[in-house]
């Protein structure tokens, strides 16, 4: 194949296809004309509204409604083409399981437009903002017919005033739920201000529910709760009346009684082989032995025996029980007790998953974990798992992996690397707290605030787990280098909620041993300060060896979604310390294990993407980056593994892994192909997508990318490429496309990344790399081939 064929001679070809691809899809013949059907192709929406809103205000709301339509125009692919609707009529008469496997996979029936469905869409979005507190809000539309075998259809929602609380109050003929009422008012969802939107009302209802049931109230209901209003003009007087004359005034405050524990789903008193009470919780097994040790059950359960009913506690159980990950269902149930009608007593019932599982399999993927280039690889793996291991809830998982990469733009040289690893996890369903570490942390005053929070640390006890890991890992990138990697660490694991995650490595010990191949110094010999980094290395942190902090947020109502991960790791800390100590005491000396450096360096890493949904077809990704890591001490390199780099399918798509940079240095002696070698000390990247769907499962995207590397001293082997005030010039462009295969498991994407500026001039004094675009050619585009979306 020519890659330097021109896009102008391809043009034409493009343009044949693109002309005869309408007729072969032109689904509109397929109608019945004599019931008059037509497709609906496009439908809008307008907002009016006497008060002024802004744009992304107006799209947020379109968005919300859009969930409302009865109608729906069929998805187009590539924007012109509807393909489901034509496979639809080309299989829907036929049998056969192909023909039953395209009509449940990618045909889909036409949108029929019909007026009924029409209205009841404008009847929805009244309602739905009535609802909202635009109690005067209307809807119309009108539908234009296109042709014969078209229509589109035009929304105008007409919100009207906005009626707001202007007071709330509270109302019970019980005094002591009147009491309640009063301590949590505020808490209220209904603010003064506020609109009078139905969701509010609702969450009152939940908010007092859940308020009454954790104060002894167990059998109270949302239906409890009403609300009566008293309005002028566009302001209402709201009363929020709890347990009316007309409601059951017997409602009672219960406590909870005896609480039992059962290995098996359904309680069975004549079957128990083994029981005990653990502080005043009684266990029973109908197997010899408890499957789980009932001291370790007891510290996940909240209700407590002659205590207020509490419905948090219910719930907390339900869920610290399905955090062990060793159950597969848990019922907490509570019930009346025969003899004393205002106590509660509660069932713990489970079923466990098998304590031992193994598994395995062979995986596509991409890895950046090595100085790489266009690489397609193949990982065989096998796992064992083992819940429950020491009658604890504890975890082991044991991991087998292997792994090739092949080069697939060398022909001489197919297998790139291979990766053997061996891996080891033992997890505890609890806090050790490591010499009394957290603790004291919690307890530094920094001004008026605690070094660590109080309900930080209230959490990692509770919900924090523990985590031992021990591996090794071999990595050969065939006659350049390999090494051995040994790591252990000792840490903790907690989620205070579904969004936010925190990884904690108090103890980490990672030795790393390098072994050169006959083309090492064709790679680094050019370069002593990289050459340097590469090298052997112990990793170390006894107090705190590296810190993650995950944020990953939930759709809002407006399609959009937050993701953030921050990482800092620390190595050396302790032993450059007291290597101080010993130096000043005795004499100066820097200690090693044999011919190993104890390496130090601080590293830190922060990426956040924001994406939004304009619609079910178009999506739009935001994505910036940046990292910084230096060394100290004796030490005067970072470590070669721990630098930073860019380029490739997850960073800048236009340049190969490890190409970019440093800064506008330019190789004048470039490699051939990968792989590449470049890696710096500062790292800044950012990305742009916009993704639409193309046919069946592939999607594609258009995006931009940017940013480089910089060092933080000179290099005299790498000119230009320390950071400075004006690095900002220095930044590379990209654009490019891409196709995604978005399948059941996994997602396969191929991205061709074009180079739009390059951070240093060419003979001419230019950056920008394309002049006119007769300069475009298939040679021009870098190919990426990778699993998963890039972020």
């Amino acid at each position: 194949m020519n890659y330097s064929l021109k896009l102008r001679s391809i043009l034409p070809y493009g343009l044949l296809i693109l002309a005869l691809f309408p007729s072969a899809c032109n689904v509109t013949k397929q109608l019945d004309d004599a019931k008059g059907e037509r497709l609906l192709v496009k439908n809008s929406l307008e907002i009016t509204a006497p008060q002024k809103m802004g744009f992304a205000q107006r799209t947020a709301l379109a968005y919300e409604l859009s969930g409302l339509y009865k109608l729906k125009p069929n998805e187009k692919n590539l924007f012109v083409f509807r393909h489901r609707v034509w496979f639809y009529y080309k299989y829907k008469d036929r049998k056969g399981k192909f023909a039953q496997w395209i009509m449940r996979r990618i045909a889909e029936a036409p949108t029929i437009y019909d007026e009924e469905q029409t209205q009841k869409t404008a009847a929805n979005f009244k309602n739905y903002m009535r609802q909202r507190g635009y109690f005067k809000a209307d809807c119309r539309f009108e539908t234009a017919f296109v042709g014969n075998k078209k229509a589109k259809t035009a929304y105008t929602l007409d919100l009207g005033p906005l009626f707001t609380i202007r007071e709330t109050a509270f109302a019970s003929p019980d005094s002591n739920i009147q009491r309640i009422l009063n301590q949590e008012a505020e808490n209220s969802q209904l603010k003064k201000g506020g609109a009078m939107d139905g969701r509010r009302f609702e969450a009152e209802k939940l908010r007092i529910t859940a308020a009454l049931k954790n104060r002894g109230y167990a059998y109270f209901i949302p239906n409890y709760v009403e609300f009566i209003g008293d309005s002028t003009g566009t302001a209402t007087d709201v009363t929020v009346e709890v347990l009316t004359e007309t409601d059951s005034t017997l409602h009672k405050i219960y406590r909870f009684g005896e609480v039992s524990v059962f290995s098996s789903l359904v309680p069975d008193y004549s079957s128990i082989r083994r029981d005990t009470t653990l502080q005043d919780i009684y266990f029973a097994s109908a197997e010899p032995e408890f499957k789980v040790k009932p001291s370790r059950l007891r510290d996940e359960i909240m209700v407590h025996p002659d205590s207020l009913y509490r419905q948090e506690a219910i719930d907390q159980t339900i869920r610290n029980l399905n955090n062990l990950g060793i159950f597969r269902f848990v019922s907490v149930k509570p019930y009346p007790d025969s003899l004393q009608p205002e106590q509660l007593n509660v069932a713990v019932a489970f079923s466990t998953y098998n304590r031992l599982s193994i598994g395995g399999g062979v995986d596509l993927n991409s890895s950046n974990s090595a100085v790489s280039g266009r690489l397609l690889g193949i990982a065989s793996s096998l796992n064992a798992r083992n819940r429950n291991v020491f009658r604890g809830a504890e975890l082991v998982q044991t991991n087998l992996q292997y792994n090739l990469e092949f080069d697939i733009t060398n022909r001489n040289r197919p297998i790139f690397s291979q990766e053997f690893a061996f891996q080891n996890d033992l997890t505890f369903p609890r806090f050790f707290d490591y010499l009394g570490w957290w603790k004291g942390l919690s307890k530094i005053q920094v001004g008026k605030h605690r070094l660590l929070g109080n309900s930080f640390y209230n959490n990692l006890r509770a919900n924090g787990q523990t985590r031992l890991s021990l591996s090794y890992n071999y990595l050969e990138l065939i006659n350049y280098y390999a090494y051995n990697l040994f790591h252990a660490t000792f840490g903790y694991e907690v989620r205070p909620d579904q969004e936010r995650y925190f990884s904690f490595d108090n103890i980490g010990i990672d030795a790393l041993r390098p072994v050169f191949g006959t083309q090492f110094d064709s790679l680094f010999g050019r370069n002593e300060f990289l050459k340097n980094s590469f090298d052997r290395q112990l990793f170390t942190g006894f107090l705190m060896r590296s810190m993650t902090h995950t944020i990953n947020s939930k759709p809002n109502a407006f399609g959009e979604r937050w993701y953030m991960r921050f990482n800092a790791e620390l190595s050396g800390l302790e032993i450059f310390m007291l290597n101080q100590l010993w130096s000043a005491a005795f004499k100066d000396q820097t200690w090693r294990i044999a011919d190993v450096d104890f390496s130090k360096y601080l590293r830190l890493e922060i990426d956040g993407s924001y994406t939004r949904e304009f619609s079910r077809s178009l999506t739009a990704a935001l994505r910036l980056g940046a990292g910084v890591v230096g060394a100290y001490g004796d030490t005067r390199e970072v470590p070669y593994v721990k630098q930073f780099f860019v380029g490739g399918p997850s960073s800048i798509r236009a340049w190969r892994i490890r190409e970019l940079g440093p800064g506008k240095f330019r190789d004048p002696n470039p490699p051939a192909g990968p792989p590449y070698y470049q890696a710096a000390n500062f790292r800044l990247d950012f990305n742009a997508e916009l993704r639409f769907p193309l046919f069946w499962w592939f999607k594609g995207a258009l995006f931009v990318d940017g940013g480089n590397i910089w060092t933080f001293q000179p290099d005299p082997d790498r000119p230009g490429g320390e950071l400075r005030w004006d690095s900002y010039k220095d930044i590379a462009l990209g654009t490019g496309f891409g196709i995604r295969g978005d399948f059941d498991f996994f997602v396969l994407r191929f991205d061709l990344g074009l180079k739009m500026r390059q951070p240093y001039p060419d003979d001419t004094g230019r950056y920008w790399v394309l002049r006119n675009w007769s300069d475009l050619s298939l040679r021009a585009f870098n190919p990426n081939l990778s699993v998963g979306y890039p972020f």
